[in-house]
């Protein structure tokens, strides 16, 4: 899903620019449309973000750990992934108290009464051209937190699973490739 919506959002943004390049050249930009591609290449990037983290695509300099004996470089792709798991487990939490659903409820879903108790003004923000509550766009932060700590925690369970030898099959094509 992260890969398709990835997809989508890369093919609009090319033609949003397009449509709006086109828009100013005859002078009659759509404002609403700058706003939108700032806000989707945020998303793009978070989503992103989590998926390089599940396919261990992220850029990365190797050059210590692939000179580790195999247990060693076992050991040190288990503190990676669990530092990553940690990570999307931290900003999960800050998110939840961010968005402060709880407190939400408890005022019945009145963004006023939300705002005046909690002095939080996450939901009644709204962008400057869409009109449209920016906490709809700073979803994909939890969303990306979320995805973040199961693609962190599918891959220690992984890591964890895998023997050491393999660990280090799997880098040496890359290490003896890089000295040709």
């Amino acid at each position: 899903m992260e890969r398709m919506l990835i997809r989508g959002i890369a093919i609009a943004l090319p033609l949003m620019i397009l449509v709006n390049a086109t828009g100013r050249a005859a002078r009659t930009p759509i404002y609403w449309m700058d706003e939108l591609a700032i806000l989707l290449m945020v998303w793009m990037a978070m989503i992103g973000m989590s998926l390089t983290l599940k396919t261990r695509d992220a850029v990365s300099v190797t050059m210590l750990v692939d000179m580790m004996p195999p247990r060693a470089m076992k050991a040190m792709k288990i503190l990676t992934d669990i530092l990553v798991l940690a990570f999307g487990i931290i900003v999960l939490v800050l998110s939840y108290r961010w968005f402060d659903p709880l407190a939400l409820i408890r005022a019945g879903f009145d963004l006023h009464a939300f705002s005046g108790d909690t002095f939080n003004f996450i939901y009644e923000d709204t962008t400057n051209t869409l009109g449209i509550r920016k906490f709809w766009f700073w979803l994909v932060i939890p969303l990306t937190a979320l995805t973040t700590s199961v693609h962190g925690m599918s891959n220690l369970i992984h890591t964890l699973g895998t023997p050491a030898s393999s660990i280090a099959d799997a880098t040496a094509p890359a290490a003896a490739g890089t000295e040709a």
